[in-house]
């Protein structure tokens, strides 16, 4: 190895140790944050209460404004079946009208008969068409469908049959709209009674 080399290596090793004999710089710590005055918490709270009190507003806004609409919707919506029903049950009118006008020029009752008979079946039709439908009251009493207006002791009969029909009922949608109006069957002579006899007790 010549001198230069040496001298070049000796440099070296001086240089690195002389860099690592240098202290490091110390971090300088962060300024600390000035404190906030009371006016500032208190700048700071109003703004938060605005900003708040801003959205509460909006929403009571909103929601006011979608209630109304929703109203607006309903009325509406009540107006359009209203009309369908009555457009529905226009031509039965007209066919009991024509049914009464053909009777009094002809004088015949039983063309009138036919007449009225062809009209209930058309009135029949229509309530299906909204969706209405006839109560079942064959078999026995159902307090939820029916009402009983008379029971009597009927021979061959099971106890709570229905024997007759005063007012059919009606439902639409699950929901009965009006209970059919029935007389019932009782097995036992002496528990017949009626409707109407146990209001007159009642009153006495």
């Amino acid at each position: 190895m010549t001198d230069e080399v040496k001298k070049e290596e000796e440099q070296k090793i001086e240089a690195a140790g002389t860099a690592q004999e240098q202290p490091k710089k110390e971090e300088q710590p962060a300024a600390p944050e000035p404190e906030k005055t009371t006016e500032d918490i208190l700048r700071e709270k109003d703004e938060k209460i605005n900003e708040l009190t801003d959205k509460y507003l909006r929403s009571l806004a909103e929601l006011d404004n979608f209630r109304k609409r929703m109203q607006k919707e309903k009325e509406e919506f009540v107006k359009y079946t209203r009309g369908e029903a009555v457009s529905i049950f226009l031509p039965v009118i007209d066919n009991f009208e024509r049914a009464v006008a053909s009777a009094d020029k002809v004088k015949d009752f039983d063309q009138l008969k036919k007449g009225i008979d062809m009209v209930i079946k058309q009135f029949e039709s229509s309530l299906k068409e909204l969706g209405a439908k006839e109560i079942q009251t064959t078999g026995v009493f159902d307090p939820v469908y029916h009402h009983a207006m008379h029971k009597e002791h009927a021979e061959g009969k099971k106890e709570g049959e229905i024997t007759e029909v005063y007012q059919k009922g009606y439902m639409m949608d699950d929901k009965i709209i009006r209970p059919a109006m029935v007389k019932v069957a009782h097995s036992e002579p002496h528990k017949e009674h009626n409707h109407k006899e146990h209001n007159e007790k009642k009153d006495k």
